[in-house]
C-alpha cells in the first residue's frame, strides 16, 4: 500500500483549508499541519535572525485556523508545529508551546552554533564541513534525547549546502537512528529531501532498519501542490529498505500506519 499519510506541511505562504483540500484530493486518509514556530508571533522574536516564509500567525489564530478548516472540510488533520532545537534558545522556545495540546511536535536542527546551513552560500571546505556534519549530528541526538519532540525531521538537511560528508557518516546516521529508538522518537523521511538528494535519505532508512527506529513520512510541503510530491520515490525507498509501518500521533500518543 502506498504511503497515505503526511504529517510535514506548512501554510504561512497558503491557507489551512487550501492545503486540507489538497491532502483530500491526493488521496490521503490522515493528515498533519505543523508550521514553523518561528512563524509564530510569540515565538518569532526569540529566532529573529531565522529567514522568515510567509505570515506571522499568533498562536491562538494558528490553531483556530487549523481546526476550523479540518472541521469544515471534515478531514482527520492532526494538529503540530515543526520546531526549532536551539540549545542557547529552548526555553524560550518551549515555553509557550506548553500552553497547548498538540497532536505532535516535530524537531528541526537548522542552526550549527548560530550558522543558519539553509542558506549557506560559501564552501566551506572539506575540513570545516565534515566538523559542521559531526557537530550538526549532535545537535539532532540532543534533539532526539531532549524529550520535546515525537520525531526529528530530514536529519540529512545539511547535504543541500555541504555535502562533505565525513568518513563516519553511516556510523553516525546509526548513531542518531539508535538514540532515537531509545527514546522512542521518530526520524523522518523527507520529501524535499528525497526531490534532491533521495541517495543520501536511502542512507538514512539503512540506519533506521538497523536500529529498528520508527519512521514519520512528510512532504515537507509549503503549497497545496507539494503535498505528495515525492510519495511514488518514498514508497520506492521504504519498500528498497523492507520499512513497513509509518508512525503518526495524536494527542502525541503513537500510532503505526501499515504500508
Amino acid at each position: 500500500m502506498p504511503v497515505s499519510t503526511d504529517f510535514h506541511n506548512h501554510i504561512s505562504y497558503t491557507s489551512a483549508t487550501a492545503m486540507i483540500q489538497a491532502a483530500k484530493q491526493r488521496g490521503l486518509r490522515v493528515f498533519g499541519l505543523s508550521e514553523h514556530v518561528f512563524q509564530i508571533s510569540e515565538i518569532d522574536p526569540v529566532l529573529a535572525h531565522l529567514p522568515r516564509e510567509g505570515r506571522i500567525m499568533p498562536m491562538e489564530s494558528y490553531r483556530a485556523e487549523i481546526l476550523e478548516a479540518a472541521e469544515k472540510e471534515q478531514f482527520d488533520v492532526r494538529l503540530g508545529l515543526e520546531v526549532d532545537f536551539d540549545p542557547e534558545r529552548n526555553d524560550a522556545i518551549q515555553a509557550p508551546l506548553r500552553k497547548y495540546a498538540w497532536d505532535y511536535l516535530i524537531g528541526s536542527v537548522h542552526d550549527v552554533d548560530e550558522l543558519h546551513f539553509d542558506r549557506m552560500k560559501e564552501d566551506p571546505g572539506r575540513e570545516r564541513g565534515e566538523a559542521l556534519w559531526l557537530r550538526y549530528f549532535e545537535l539532532l541526538r540532543e534533539a532526539v534525547t531532549s524529550g520535546y519532540f515525537q520525531v526529528v525531521s530530514h536529519p540529512v538537511r545539511m547535504y543541500l549546502t555541504n555535502q562533505y560528508l565525513p568518513a563516519t557518516f553511516d556510523q553516525e546516521l546509526e548513531r542518531l537512528a539508535a538514540e532515537a529508538t531509545r527514546c522512542d522518537v521518530a526520524l523522518e523521511i523527507n520529501g524535499s529531501d528525497i526531490l534532491n538528494y533521495g541517495h543520501i535519505v536511502r542512507r538514512v532508512m539503512r540506519a533506521c532498519v538497523l536500529q529498528n527506529t520508527p519512521v514519520h513520512y512528510g512532504s515537507d510541503a509549503h503549497y497545496p501542490k507539494e503535498i505528495g510530491q515525492a510519495d511514488d520515490e518514498a514508497n520506492v525507498i521504504l519498500r528498497e529498505a523492507g520499512i513497513q509501518k509509518i508512525r503518526i500521533w495524536k494527542n502525541q500518543q503513537p500510532e503505526e500506519i501499515q504500508l
